[in-house]
């Protein structure tokens, strides 16, 4: 793998404008699909070889949602906007964190769910909300994650 990776490396060097956002992001998905994602470590050496911050290579993997720093299956985007807080979103969240043995990195005990929090979904209306894999749930009750959680396990 690492004679892969620096393949990439010296394709992406040779560009004409190796730094440039839409550079980083097609290499940045090379590199995933080579490795399945682009660990923290990869993204200290991107960093270092191509002088670029890594706060920045982190912010473009935050922007692309196709992009990600670990190697999840399912990703899990819950809301902690006022109206689903008001309808217990915060039980739901931690139903969800508890369920999946979550702890502050997002990441899921077995490694298979990654969990990020967003002010607000836009499906107010049909509070409280959370997606998984872009599949919204909403009116969603406590009671009821765990089982949405073992039908997304399969």
């Amino acid at each position: 793998m690492e004679k892969e990776l620096q393949e990439i490396f010296d394709y992406y060097k040779e560009q004409p404008n190796p730094k440039e956002q839409d550079t980083l992001v097609a290499m940045l998905r090379e590199i995933q699909e080579l490795m399945g994602c682009i660990p923290v470590d990869v993204q200290k050496r991107i960093a270092t070889e191509f002088d670029v911050k890594q706060s920045i290579l982190a912010t473009i993997i935050k922007l692309y949602p196709s992009l990600k720093s670990v190697n999840y299956k399912h990703r899990i985007i819950a809301c902690s906007g006022a109206r689903c807080g008001a309808k217990d979103g915060g039980n739901i969240l931690m139903a969800i964190r508890k369920e999946l043995g979550i702890e502050k990195d997002g990441l899921s005990k077995d490694g298979n769910f990654y969990l990020t929090v967003q002010n607000c979904l836009k499906q107010c209306k049909t509070a409280p909300n959370f997606y998984i894999d872009g599949v919204l749930y909403h009116n969603v009750k406590e009671s009821e994650v765990s089982k949405i959680l073992k039908e997304v396990r399969g």
